[in-house]
């Protein structure tokens, strides 16, 4: 072989490598990334279980109690079925809440209640009051500021008296309730 050929390939070898270098270069300063959506596939759950959330003072905040509990990592949302919750102000019970399903969003702030929702006011036995009972078939609870709202038909009992409405708002720590359309009450007169 002449030297010419020999130099061609060498020439060619040489080129090569420089071409490999910037290609290989040039991915690991801008690597191809794929963004995969992560399916809403639970990646474990619970069954009968209870779980009670802390305040700052490490008394109980809330309590949640349900028959199956799955997790969902994608939007980190977890869905309970039958669920039970216990509300606690100054370690004493104020409120319970039940429904037939719920979804708890945004690490456990958000609580959607779905299907046959009853929220309870409880009242310690030495006051003279009357507990509130709620009834929706949609209700919202956000934990952090215990309150709840819904858009939906609420029904609200204490003792014989009635109100209907659409729509709600409650804020548990104050026992009070704001009626957003709709209303109407039905209020027996204490006996004589």
């Amino acid at each position: 072989m002449s030297k010419l050929h020999y130099f061609t390939v060498l020439l060619l070898i040489i080129l090569l490598a420089v071409v490999s270098g910037w290609v290989f270069e040039s991915l690991e300063k801008s690597p191809i990334l794929t963004k995969e959506k992560l399916r809403h596939v639970p990646d474990y759950f619970l069954t009968n279980f209870t779980a009670t959330t802390v305040n700052k003072k490490g008394q109980p905040d809330y309590k949640v109690q349900a028959k199956h509990l799955e997790h969902y990592p994608d939007d980190s949302s977890m869905k309970l079925q039958h669920p039970s919750i216990s509300f606690y102000e100054n370690n004493n019970l104020s409120w319970t809440a039940q429904a037939d399903q719920a979804l708890i969003f945004q690490q456990s702030k958000e609580i959607h209640l779905t299907g046959n929702v009853t929220l309870n006011q409880v009242v310690s036995t030495n006051k003279n009051k009357t507990p509130v009972m709620l009834n929706a078939e949609q209700l919202i609870i956000e934990s952090d500021n215990k309150l709840a709202h819904t858009k939906s038909n609420v029904k609200v009992t204490q003792g014989s008296n009635t109100i209907q409405a659409v729509g709600m708002r409650a804020d548990m720590k104050q026992n009070r309730i704001e009626f957003l359309s709709q209303t109407r009450s039905h209020y027996v007169l204490p006996a004589k």
